[in-house]
C-alpha cells in the first residue's frame, strides 16, 4: 500500500506537469541545469554546493532467504527508510552537510522480528576544490562523520562512529551530465563496524529543462571485516551497503556489493518565491551481485529535492 500511495502521488505530479501547472524555463546559473544523483542517498552525492533540503523515501525488498555461515536463511519482507538531509552553502566552494537522518521501518516475513527505529546521523563538511563553470567541471571532497545514536533494533548504533572521507566530480557536456565519487567508511572502532570502499557513478540526459532520465551504478567493497559479537554479524557473509554497517565477522566472504539504477528526475518548480529549483526523482534499483549476498532484491527510491 505505501508504494501503490507513492506511485499515486508521482503520477499526479506529472499530470500537473502535462496539464501546464508547472512550467519552467532553462536554468540561469552556470549548474543549474544539471540535477543530483539520486539512488544511494547517503554517499552518491551532488558535487555542487548550494542549500538544498531533500526528502527521501526508500522502500526495499528484501531476498526471499540469505547465505550464512549457518547456511541459508529464510528471511523475505521489507524495509522501509523516510529521511531528510541538509546543505548549507556558505558559497559555490564550501557547504556543511547533515546526509544521514532518517527512521527505519524494518519488516522481515521471516527468522528476524518487526522492529523499528532511528538510523544513526551523519554529518560533515563538503568543499569544491576545482570549480570551473566554462567547462562544467567541478571536483569535490566531502569529510563525513557518522554518529552512534541510532536503534541497534534496527543494526544502527554499534561501534563508536566512523569517518567517510570521499571525493566526487560532475561534468557537463550540454545536456549530458556525469558524476562519479568513491570514498572510504573507516570505524572508530574496527572490532564494531567494518571498513568498506564505495564507488559511484551517475549518467543523466536533459530531455527537456524538466525531464532528465538517469542511470546510476553503484559499488561497496569490504576492506577490513568487523568482529561484531551479536547474532546477524557473527553468521552473515556479506555487508550491509549504504544503510547498514553490521562489523560482520564474515563481510569479506562476499567482499563485493553492487547495484544498478534507473529512474528519472523532473524539475516542476523553478525561481519560484525563494525557491530556486525543485526537483522530483523516482529509481528503481537491483543487485548485480548475488542478491542472497546482500539485503536487496530491488529497492525504489523517491524524493524531493528543493534548491534555495
Amino acid at each position: 500500500m505505501k508504494l501503490i500511495n507513492c506511485i499515486a502521488a508521482f503520477l499526479l505530479c506529472l499530470a500537473l506537469l502535462a496539464s501546464g501547472a508547472f512550467t519552467c524555463s532553462a536554468a540561469d546559473g552556470p549548474f543549474d541545469q544539471y540535477i543530483r544523483p539520486l539512488t544511494n542517498p547517503v554517499y552518491n552525492i551532488d558535487p555542487r554546493n548550494e542549500t538544498t533540503l531533500r526528502v527521501v523515501h526508500l522502500q526495499q525488498k528484501m531476498p526471499s532467504h540469505i547465505k550464512t555461515t549457518l547456511g541459508r536463511v529464510a528471511l523475505d519482507g521489507d524495509f522501509n527508510v523516510t529521511a531528510v538531509q541538509l546543505t548549507y552553502a556558505f558559497n559555490e566552494r564550501f557547504s556543511l552537510v547533515a546526509e544521514k537522518t532518517g527512521y527505519i521501518d524494518f519488516n522481515p516475513d521471516n527468522t528476524l522480528s518487526d522492529e523499528n527505529g532511528w538510523a544513526d546521523y551523519g554529518a560533515g563538511l563538503k568543499y569544491a576544490f576545482l570549480y570551473d563553470p566554462d567547462s562544467k567541471f567541478i571536483l569535490s571532497g566531502r569529510l563525513f562523520f557518522e554518529l552512534t545514536q541510532g536503534s541497534s533494533d534496527v543494526f544502527q548504533g554499534n561501534g563508536d562512529g566512523n569517518v567517510t572521507p570521499s571525493i566526487h566530480f560532475l561534468k557537463g557536456f550540454d545536456r549530458l551530465q556525469l558524476v562519479g565519487g568513491a570514498g572510504v567508511t573507516i570505524p572508530f572502532d574496527s572490532a564494531d563496524e567494518s571498513t568498506v570502499m564505495f564507488d559511484t557513478w551517475h549518467a543523466s540526459y536533459a530531455v527537456t529543462p524538466w525531464f532528465f532520465p538517469l542511470i546510476e551504478l553503484n559499488h561497496f567493497c569490504v576492506l577490513d571485516d568487523g568482529n561484531e559479537k551479536s547474532l546477524v554479524p557473527s553468521i552473515v557473509g556479506f555487508e550491509g551497503g549504504d544503510l547498514i554497517n553490521f562489523g560482520a565477522q564474515h563481510g569479506e566472504r562476499n567482499k563485493h556489493i553492487v547495484t544498478l539504477g534507473l529512474g528519472s528526475r523532473f524539475r516542476v518548480l523553478q525561481d519560484v518565491a525563494f525557491i530556486k529549483n525543485m526537483d522530483l526523482g523516482v529509481g528503481y534499483e537491483f543487485p548485480l551481485t548475488d542478491k542472497n549476498e546482500n539485503l536487496m532484491e530491488d529497492r525504489w527510491t523517491f524524493d524531493v529535492a528543493f534548491y534555495f
